[in-house]
C-alpha cells in the first residue's frame, strides 16, 4: 500500500536502523477506509482503489449502517459496538478526518438554547460576528462563534491563586501602585465588550474575593491588569450595593439597539471625545438608580443642557428610539422646535409633571387587564439609556 512504503521510506532515511513496521494492517485499513467512506480526495492518493472499487466497498461497509453514518459503519467493519472505541485505538487518518470534518460542520443551536448552556447572550454573539445570529430563524451559527468558545468557555480552570488580601486594601494599594498609569484624560476601553464581560464576571464573585481573582479574570478577558483594576475601581465607587453592572436591557432589539450605542460611543470617544464626556458628566448629574428616565427642569441652563444631551444622545442611539415627555404632546412639540431637535424624537405627555423627562423607549403590547397603559400597543423605557449611562459613567472619566 502507498501508505504503508511511504512511511517505510520515511524511516528507513531518517533512522537507518530500526524495527518499526506500520503497526497492522488492520489499522492502515480503518484508516483508509475512513478516507473512502468519506470520499476524500485523499483516497486516490493514499490507497490503490479506483472510483468503481470505493463506490463498492462504501456499498458493502456501510450496509445496514447507511442512516447512521460512516463512522458506525467503520465500527462495525472493525467489530466495534460505537465508533468510540475505533476512534480510541485506530487514530490514525480516520482520526485526523474526523478532526477535519468537526471543524467544518455547519452546526446551528436556538438563541435561548446558545445563552441556557454558555451563559453568553445576544450582545456577546453580535459583537463577536454579526453573522453568527440569524434573526429568521433565532439561530446561532456555531461554526461562526468557534474562536470565542474555545477561549472562554472550554477552560474554568484559575489561572494563578493569590494570598488572601482584604478586598479594600488590596484595591487600595493597587491603585496608589498604578497611579503612574491612570490617565485623567478620557478612557474607553479599545475592547469594551471584554470590559463588560469582565464586570459580569467580578459581579458573580463575592466581594470580598474580588480583588484576590481581580487578575486572573483580567488575563482571561484580555484586559490589562492596570485597566481591570481603575474600571474596577470606579465601578465599585459608583455602586454601594455590590454590584459592579446593571443587568443589560432583555430583548433582541434593545440588543441591537445597545451594541450599536456602544459601538458609536467609542467612536465618538476618538473623533469628539469632548462631546462624550459632557453626555456622561450631565448624566452622572442627573442619574437615579430608580428610574430610567433623565429629568430636567424649566430654566434656561435647563433647557440648554436638555438640548445638549439629547442632541449627542441621537448620535448614539436613533432619534426614533427617544422620547421627550412634559406636562402636554404640545409642550414637547414647542420646545423641539425652539431648539431645533430631531423630528423622529417622539412625544409624550404626563399628567401634572413639571420639567421635561427623557428616555429611551421600546414599542410594548397590552397583555393583561392589570397593565394601566390606555392603549393596546404603548412606548415604555426601555432601560437602555440606564444601562448605557452607568456604564460610560465607568469607561468615561471627565
Amino acid at each position: 500500500m502507498f501508505f504503508s512504503n511511504m512511511m517505510k521510506i520515511i524511516w528507513d532515511r531518517l533512522l537507518v536502523t530500526h524495527d518499526f513496521t506500520f503497526h497492522s494492517f488492520r489499522h492502515t485499513a480503518i484508516s483508509q477506509l475512513a478516507l473512502v467512506l468519506s470520499r476524500s480526495p485523499l483516497a486516490q492518493v493514499m490507497t490503490d482503489y479506483d472510483k468503481d472499487h470505493s463506490a463498492a466497498i462504501v456499498s458493502a461497509v456501510l450496509a445496514n449502517n447507511k442512516e447512521k453514518g460512516m463512522w458506525f459503519g467503520l465500527a462495525s467493519f472493525a467489530g466495534h459496538l460505537t465508533p468510540d472505541t475505533t476512534f480510541e485505538y485506530y487514530i490514525h487518518t480516520a482520526h485526523l478526518l474526523a478532526g477535519w470534518q468537526m471543524s467544518q460542520a455547519k452546526l446551528a443551536m436556538p438563541i435561548t438554547v446558545f445563552e441556557m448552556v454558555t451563559g453568553i447572550g445576544y450582545q456577546t454573539v453580535n459583537r463577536q460576528d454579526g453573522r453568527a445570529y440569524s434573526p429568521s430563524t433565532k439561530q446561532v451559527h456555531l461554526d461562526k462563534m468557534r474562536g470565542y468558545l474555545i477561549n472562554k468557555v472550554a477552560g474554568k480552570e484559575f489561572l494563578f491563586s493569590y494570598n488572601s488580601t482584604p478586598a479594600n486594601t488590596a484595591c487600595q494599594q493597587n491603585t496608589q501602585n498604578d497611579a503612574v498609569d491612570i490617565q485623567p484624560s478620557i478612557f474607553i476601553h479599545p475592547k469594551v465588550y471584554d470590559v463588560i464581560a469582565l464586570l459580569e464576571e467580578l459581579q458573580k464573585i463575592s466581594v470580598d474575593k474580588r480583588a484576590e481573582r481581580l487578575p486572573e479574570v483580567a488575563l482571561r478577558h484580555g484586559i490589562a491588569i492596570n485597566e481591570a483594576r481603575q474600571i474596577y475601581d470606579r465601578a465599585s465607587q459608583i455602586f454601594t450595593d455590590g454590584r459592579l453592572l446593571l443587568s443589560a436591557p432583555a430583548g433582541h432589539k434593545n440588543q441591537e439597539v445597545l451594541v450599536k450605542a456602544l459601538d458609536s460611543a467609542y467612536q465618538m470617544s476618538i473623533d469628539e471625545p469632548a462631546r462624550l464626556k459632557s453626555f456622561v458628566k450631565i448624566f452622572t448629574g442627573k442619574q437615579n438608580l430608580s428610574t430610567s428616565s433623565i429629568h430636567f427642569g424649566i430654566k434656561e441652563a435647563q433647557i440648554e443642557m436638555l438640548q445638549h444631551f439629547v442632541t449627542v444622545g441621537c448620535q448614539l442611539i436613533d432619534a426614533s428610539c427617544w422620547q421627550i415627555r412634559a406636562h402636554s404632546e404640545q409642550a414637547v412639540r414647542d420646545i423641539k422646535k425652539e431648539l431645533g431637535l430631531d423630528r423622529l424624537i417622539r412625544i409624550g405627555a404626563r399628567e401634572s409633571f413639571h420639567g421635561h423627562d427623557v428616555r429611551v423607549i421600546q414599542k410594548k403590547c397590552k397583555r393583561s387587564d392589570k397593565n394601566l397603559a390606555m392603549t393596546g400597543n404603548y412606548y415604555a423605557s426601555s432601560g437602555v439609556l440606564k444601562y448605557l449611562g452607568y456604564l460610560l459613567m465607568i469607561l468615561v472619566k471627565y
